[in-house]
């Protein structure tokens, strides 16, 4: 049977103070939960009084399999010199990774703008690509990456060796030109081949005494080696031996774009996520003639190409490129960067600018899916210009596998009323995540957003009503990116998101820097559960009961169950249920079994994969009540004659559960002149037949009577009535 408290039901329950709560929005915990900041750990060098600088994070983890947890990669002041740290968020606890820790080739130095991902078999090895500059090249800063060896707990610098036998393995393609801004993907191109590093950055391109030289695009893919030391040969840019059993081999033509580029991003998408996308924005003034000048955002795929470097070439998808080809770098043609530079219509066709000639920038890249099961698609993020000085955000998604269609209705996900900069994008499952920083009155917080509904109706949803006041700057223009992944971000190891590695439910995450200046400290929060509240039991019978609970999910898949047992030790649970992402209260349930007579104390828990909530305590004492039966409308006085040929009278019953119902007609002494019985497996509303035949006029009581499958009666039914001719 299933009644709720204080209507007829089988079961007498006594529960404490169960009020639930009101809608509210998302709710974040601290990482770790005392709010300590990330960059603290002075016997490593981790000053928390220096300044943090650009921070990245992502989800992954150093066993294959295990449930993916924060590596953050982030700049550090030391002195007059900056370092290159990761910590990995391990049992509640930010932990240094390396020793020693600093990624720098050179440690004298002013290392930046760091970015981590993961590759290897299961995606187990950490990967960190930033740039510094190094003496044997001269003034230019150079690109670099180093992958993490977690049993002998080393960063191993990987590539070629560019400074003849000084083991400095740099990824530029031009030593002695100014390299910047790496961004590190791990992926595959043939599905079922464990990832590598893809790295993408931007580095001067023309005379190496930079007279002439204009921002270009490049990318790298490493290329394991059966051992370290040996010769890269045939690898572009350099046959040098390798450092550490990688050689970085360039991929595609030259250079990607047109204009000066400035910093890009990387992500594998598709079917397995074998399809490798970079974003990046242009500026002018550009070299070639009748194109527009102002910050164009553009993105292009790699597509095989047996006779490019790294065997592809790079074709540019735009708003407008459906049913097109646009190879970004044509040998022989008229113009050697392809289609999408060859009038000002195609070069607004290629870019994914909301309007083409407003200013657009910042563009970041992630993978995935709003339909469990379907290949993942690039959905790229980034601020444009509005009007008034004011920049928004923008979402876009490649749709039909040749075009980008602006996504959330073409609406910003930012207030239009603010400035907005530098935002990000995760997946965590199928569900897109949002972070960027938005300029309110004389503050710069960092907002947050997600997306929920599914592919059916998607609705943005902002998480951070209010903000969050951490930013160490004062206005857009120096904002940092708050770096935002999850704990299932789409990859192969866990069906794109569908199923979450190592049993996660799929929490986001992410970082920022609060303070003033030479005081930047870096933070980190995760989205969790709140308003979890125990309710009534209801569903209850004489050996079981249905607990019912609460929980706002906090704008994030969550993970819910009851602890119950004779005492607030509890001792048992429910099995587990997950709830979809929301940011209101959200019911859920689950049945128990205990002895007849028994008190059972419960509390509803909701937990995300870094807290766990519990709801107040509750109990249910276990004890029988009966069922209740009730008759419809009978006359007092029954003629035989308009009972038919049979004399059968049919009574209109109906029962509060599944019971067993007895009907009689008695007579004087309560003499049992006729009867029958009729089982009910459902409770509901039901017809009975007494016969009536060889029974003589007079005077008669009707008494019906349920009983319920653990014995417990109803009080009876009593109905005078006369027998007439």
């Amino acid at each position: 049977m299933t009644r709720a408290l204080n209507t007829f039901g089988l079961v007498t329950i006594f529960v404490g103070a169960l009020v639930l709560a009101p809608p509210a929005s998302a709710a974040f915990v601290s990482l770790p939960a005392n709010g300590a900041q990330v960059n603290d750990d002075p016997p490593n060098s981790i000053d928390p009084n220096q300044d943090a600088g650009l921070v990245d994070v992502a989800g992954g983890t150093v066993v294959a399999g295990k449930v993916q947890v924060p590596w953050a990669t982030f700049e550090q002041r030391l002195g007059s010199s900056q370092q290159i740290f990761v910590r990995a968020f391990k049992n509640g606890a930010w932990v240094t990774q390396g020793s020693p820790a600093s990624l720098n080739i050179d440690p004298t130095v002013e290392a930046e703008a760091p970015s981590i991902d993961f590759a290897g078999a299961g995606r187990a090895t950490p990967w960190v690509a930033w740039y510094e500059p190094n003496a044997n090249f001269g003034d230019p800063t150079n690109i670099f990456a180093s992958r993490f060896n977690a049993g002998a707990n080393r960063w191993l610098p990987s590539g070629q060796d560019r400074a003849a036998g000084a083991l400095v393995p740099s990824l530029n393609i031009h030593t002695d030109r100014t390299a910047e801004n790496p961004s590190v993907a791990g992926g595959a191109t043939v599905a079922g081949n464990d990832p590598v590093p893809w790295i993408v950055w931007e580095e001067n391109d023309g005379s190496a005494d930079d007279a002439d030289e204009s921002r270009q695009i490049f990318v790298s893919k490493g290329v394991k080696q059966p051992g370290a030391g040996t010769p890269c040969t045939g690898f572009r840019p350099s046959a040098a031996n390798n450092v550490n059993g990688f050689c970085w081999q360039q991929v595609g033509l030259d250079r990607l774009p047109s204009g000066q580029s400035t910093p890009p991003d990387i992500a594998f998408t598709g079917r397995n996520d074998t399809v490798v996308w970079v974003v990046w924005y242009e500026e002018g003034p550009t070299k070639l003639t009748g194109l527009r000048s102002n910050q164009m955002v553009f993105a292009s795929k790699a597509v095989a190409q047996a006779t490019a470097d790294g065997g592809f070439q790079w074709v540019a998808v735009g708003n407008g490129t459906a049913g097109q080809s646009n190879v970004l770098d044509v040998s022989g043609a008229t113009n050697h960067f392809g289609p999408c530079a060859e009038s000002q219509a195609a070069e607004d066709a290629c870019s994914l600018n909301k309007v083409a000639a407003r200013d657009a920038e910042n563009p970041r890249v992630a993978a995935g899916t709003l339909t469990p099961g379907q290949p993942t698609v690039p959905w790229v993020v980034w601020e444009e210009e509005f009007g008034g000085g004011r920049h928004v955000i923008y979402v876009s998604r490649l749709v039909g596998g040749d075009h980008f269609e602006l996504f959330n209705g073409g609406l910003p996900v930012s207030n239009a009323n603010n400035d907005a900069s530098r935002p990000d994008i995760t997946f965590a499952g199928n569900v897109p995540y949002i972070s960027w920083q938005e300029q309110v009155g004389t503050s710069l917080l960092t907002f947050v957003g997600h997306f929920e509904g599914g592919a059916a109706a998607p609705i943005f949803q902002l998480d951070t009503p209010d903000g969050i006041a951490a930013s160490a700057f004062t206005d857009v223009d120096n904002a940092q990116r708050a770096p935002i992944s999850s704990t299932c971000t789409a990859n192969p190891t866990n069906a794109d998101g569908s199923a979450c590695q190592g049993g996660a439910v799929g929490t986001p995450f992410f970082l920022f820097t609060a303070g003033a200046p030479r005081a930047k400290k870096l933070f980190a929060e995760a989205f969790a559960p709140s308003d979890v509240e125990t309710l009534a039991a209801s569903g209850l019978t004489s050996s079981s009961a249905i607990l019912n609970g609460s929980a706002n999910p906090g704008g994030a898949s969550v993970r819910v169950h009851f602890d119950f047992g004779a005492t607030t030790a509890y001792g048992a649970t429910t099995a587990s249920e997950t709830l979809g992402v929301a940011v209101v209260p959200t019911p859920f349930d689950a049945q128990v079994t205990g002895a007849a007579g028994a008190t059972l104390h419960y509390r509803a828990v909701a937990a995300s994969d870094f807290t766990t909530i519990t709801g107040p305590d509750a109990t249910v004492s276990i004890v029988n009540e009966p069922p209740v039966v009730s008759v419809g409308p009978i006359d007092a006085v029954l003629r035989l004659g308009d009972l038919g040929p049979d004399r059968t009278l049919t009574l209109a019953l109906d029962v509060d559960e599944p019971a067993t119902v007895t009907i009689q007609l008695l007579g004087k002494n309560h003499k049992v002149v006729r009867e029958t019985t009729v089982s009910q497996a459902t409770a509901g509303a039901f017809a009975a037949s007494l016969s009536l035949k060889h029974v003589h006029p007079g005077k008669f009581t009707l008494h019906i009577v349920a009983t319920d499958a653990d014995g417990a009666t109803s009080i009876p039914v009593d109905l005078p009535i006369r027998i007439r001719r």
